[in-house]
C-alpha cells in the first residue's frame, strides 16, 4: 500500500471545526427528529387514552395537540427547522437593534 493511496485529508483547525460541525448538525437533527417521533407517538397514546377514558383523565387537549404538532414538526424538520426558527430570531434581534 503506497501513501499516494490513501484518502486525502486536511489536518487544520478550521478543517477540523467544520467536519466538526457538519458532525454536530447531523446527529443533533437525528435527536430532535427522534424526540419529534416520540412526541407523536405519546401524543397519540395520550389522545386515545383521553378518548376513551371517563372524567378521571386530567390531561388537556391543548398538551395533546403541542405533542403532536410540535412532534411532527421536530419529526420532519429535524435540525433545519430549528436552525430556521434560529435565523428569524436573529433577523428580529438585528431589525430591533437597527443593525439589519
Amino acid at each position: 500500500m503506497n501513501l499516494s493511496d490513501l484518502p486525502y485529508a486536511s489536518w487544520d483547525l478550521l478543517s477540523f471545526l467544520d467536519n466538526a460541525t457538519s458532525y454536530v448538525q447531523g446527529a443533533g437533527g437525528s435527536l430532535l427528529a427522534l424526540m419529534g417521533t416520540a412526541g407523536v407517538v405519546w401524543g397519540g397514546v395520550l389522545l386515545i387514552k383521553k378518548l376513551m377514558a371517563s372524567q378521571q383523565d386530567q390531561t388537556s387537549w391543548v398538551k395533546i395537540l403541542a405533542l403532536i404538532l410540535l412532534g411532527g414538526a421536530l419529526m420532519v424538520g429535524g435540525f433545519s427547522l430549528i436552525s430556521q426558527i434560529a435565523a428569524g430570531g436573529q433577523t428580529t434581534i438585528e431589525d430591533l437593534g437597527g443593525g439589519g
